[in-house]
């Protein structure tokens, strides 16, 4: 098999490894200027993680827009609440769990969510395969029903054996210092693969490392604590270097190789067809925050709190006092929904709010 050295000179130009890429990128877009888009995903330091709130009856009228202003994901006006009270007979109960349900497998901080197609996607991420070193094997990315599928051929031919897709350069690079680790939606092929983080810009700078299994029965959440990622130089350890900079997170990449990261071989590689299926890629915090959060007028009652109970260990209630106007309940709402101390909690909300 033959070593394509258009690929070569593509995959390097992709990600600024040659000598005047900014110029054969120009050229090979038909002299179109560059993309004003910033390879950054929508990640805010800090901001209120992705959430549902319920709304019971007898809140105020302006509470759902009040929070949607603060970036909250708020449930209150599907067809599961289109009457005054929260639960009208089993249907909307069923409605309303499958939806909390799927709420309750996402991560607490999205980085990169692949559940819909997304046209700046090539901004972010390409392909990286051994055709760098004189290998023959070939992968792509391509969307599928609510994911994003890593599959191709992956061939030891011509001393190759490794296929990866990576971020360019994320400017600025994000800070996850307040973070414990990456998570990621999935579904293998049977096959270990490898998620590498850097935090450094160069192209063949070090990265640090972390090998999975994944199973081609069902979808898995896979969490990477940045304490256990292995730093790594071209498929050997480096004992010497510093723990990972989570300050600095300059590229995300992920492998599928017939090589270890002490050099070692993959017991699980196999030559041949291989596909991942990805639904998003998050990161979660040391100290979780409420996700699935409950909120009536009065007292919430057994069947709602089992409800968010059941649908995430993250839940938290919130009873609201009758006389409580809006501004107090969105204070306080916020209050709880960046609160760790609050996650399996009911929280009582009044007037005047100590």
């Amino acid at each position: 098999m033959s070593w394509d050295l258009g690929r070569f000179l593509n995959t390097l130009t992709y990600y600024d490894a040659l000598p005047f890429a900014e110029v054969w990128r120009w050229v090979q877009n038909g002299f179109q200027p560059k993309s004003s888009v910033n390879p950054v995903p929508p990640f805010l330091s800090g901001a209120i993680p992705s959430q549902v709130l319920l709304l019971g009856q007898g809140l105020p009228v302006g509470l759902a827009e009040a929070l949607r202003q603060q970036g909250v994901e708020v449930l209150d006006s599907s067809p599961v609440w289109a009457t005054a009270t929260v639960f009208l007979g089993l249907e909307d109960v069923e409605l309303a769990k499958t939806h909390l349900e799927q709420m309750g497998h996402q991560t607490e901080q999205m980085l990169f969510d692949f559940r819909q197609p997304n046209p700046e996607f090539n901004e972010f991420w390409g392909i990286l395969d051994d055709v760098v070193m004189g290998g023959v094997s070939q992968s792509q990315l391509r969307w599928g029903e609510q994911q994003l599928l890593f599959t191709g051929q992956v061939s030891t031919a011509n001393s190759g054996g490794f296929v990866s897709t990576r971020t360019r350069n994320l400017e600025p690079p994000l800070d996850l210092s307040e973070f414990a680790g990456l998570e990621l939606r999935l579904q293998g092929d049977g096959q270990r693969y490898k998620f590498f983080v850097r935090d450094q810009t160069g192209w063949d700078s070090p990265a640090y490392s972390y090998a999975f299994e994944t199973s081609p029965e069902a979808e898995q959440t896979l969490r990477i604590p940045f304490g256990e990622m292995v730093p790594t130089f071209r498929a050997r350890i480096v004992p010497a270097a510093p723990p990972l900079n989570t300050r600095r997170i300059c590229s995300l990449q992920l492998m599928l190789s017939k090589f270890e990261a002490d050099g070692s071989l993959n017991p699980r590689f196999r030559p041949g067809s291989f596909q991942l299926r990805l639904r998003w890629i998050g990161a979660y915090r040391r100290d979780p925050l409420p996700q699935i959060i409950g909120v009536v007028r009065g007292r919430i009652s057994e069947q709602l709190l089992a409800l968010i109970q059941a649908c995430s260990p993250r839940w938290c209630g919130v009873e609201a006092a009758v006389d409580v106007e809006e501004p107090i309940l969105v204070a306080q709402l916020l209050r709880v929904m960046r609160s760790p101390q609050a996650v399996g909690q009911v929280e009582r909300v009044e007037q005047f709010h100590a």
